[in-house]
């Protein structure tokens, strides 16, 4: 039964995320007339691509800098290939975490003696850029929120992301002050995490950041570059496609749709990203949100062209060999869950 329900997930997953997709064109969400004669000009693919490109130097970059903080001796050309590697299984396995396991994987690999902090570095670096995503929508609505009167579903959504980036400023603050560690209870609780070993080396690889600020500071100004391409790339596309809204608003609905499309259902956030577009263009009062399942169709179909790309490095990478099989990293290292 064990062995089963790992499979009964992934089934269940899957047949939901075919709901969803089933009532996305069943509800004629999708403008596809529109999609089709913004696709077939060249001039609009090169242009996403290159906003694409920008946003993945910028991820790549973030990445770098954290296992260099984590004493790891990947090379920047490396990062870019794994990165690329990740975005090309974003494609095709559901949700945006399958990446972040194939990232995981072939870094532990790499990095046999520092698999934990190799696999941490994935982690840390996925939660940096949730977190800087969320932040995006959450000082958006501080200069904006008279959005809120009368919308019970915008303001459940403002408190959640108020609180979630409330929390991550204070848990920063703590981190980062110097007497907060001289507390007695912090430096049991340490103690006590060192009792298991493997959460004991996760412990130490939260702690090569403390003394790491500018460097880490570094990493979170490259997430908000990475975040602003990708929000100007969505404007871009929502001028094309003749969408009736403020580019306050973009920074408000655009960071929260990924997120919601990166729920594992099907690969590429498909389904999911569209209802999520959609509703957030409703809540929004947009007079055609059905605009908004087609900017992120449109968006989508952007990003799998150009994620495809990472086959290139994923042979290369085939041709060279994995320095260890996967069974035998991740039964040393645990089963790593990298969230978005």
């Amino acid at each position: 039964m064990g062995k089963a329900t790992p499979h009964l997930k992934t089934i269940s997953k899957t047949l939901l995320g075919i709901i969803l997709l089933f009532y996305v064109f069943n509800s004629k969400m999708v403008d596809f007339a529109s999609l089709k004669l913004i696709l077939y000009n060249p001039t609009h693919l090169l242009v996403a691509f290159s906003f694409l490109s920008f946003s993945i130097l910028c991820c790549c970059l973030r990445w770098f800098l954290i296992i260099r903080i984590q004493k790891l001796s990947q090379s920047f050309p490396s990062i870019i290939s794994l990165t690329l590697i990740g975005n090309f299984f974003n494609t095709f396995m559901p949700g945006s975490v399958g990446g972040d396991l194939i990232k995981a994987w072939y870094i532990a690999g790499r990095e046999p003696e520092k698999r934990t902090r190799a696999v941490f570095s994935v982690l840390i670096d996925r939660v940096l850029g949730l977190g800087v995503i969320v932040c995006y929508s959450a000082v958006t609505l501080l200069f904006f929120t008279q959005w809120l009167k009368g919308n019970s579903q915008l303001q459940i959504t403002a408190a959640v992301v108020w609180i979630f980036s409330s929390s991550c400023l204070l848990f920063s603050l703590c981190f980062f002050w110097p007497s907060f560690w001289r507390f007695s209870i912090v430096n049991k609780g340490l103690a006590l995490l060192h009792k298991k070993r493997r959460i004991g080396e996760i412990t130490d690889s939260i702690m090569t950041f403390k003394d790491q600020f500018p460097t880490l500071a570094a990493s979170i100004l490259l997430s908000i570059f990475s975040v602003l391409g990708t929000i100007l790339f969505n404007i871009y596309l929502g001028n094309l496609l003749n969408i009736n809204l403020t580019y306050a608003q973009y920074f408000f609905i655009i960071p929260l749709a990924l997120t919601a499309s990166a729920i594992p259902l099907l690969p590429g956030g498909l389904g999911t990203g569209q209802v999520a577009f959609f509703t957030l263009f409703k809540w929004m009062g947009a007079p055609n949100p059905e605009l908004g399942a087609t900017l992120c169709t449109l968006l989508q179909v952007y990003t799998i062209l150009f994620n495809c790309s990472g086959a290139i490095c994923y042979l290369k990478s085939k041709r060279k060999g994995t320095p260890t099989s996967s069974k035998e990293t991740f039964s040393n290292l645990g089963s790593p869950t990298p969230c978005l």
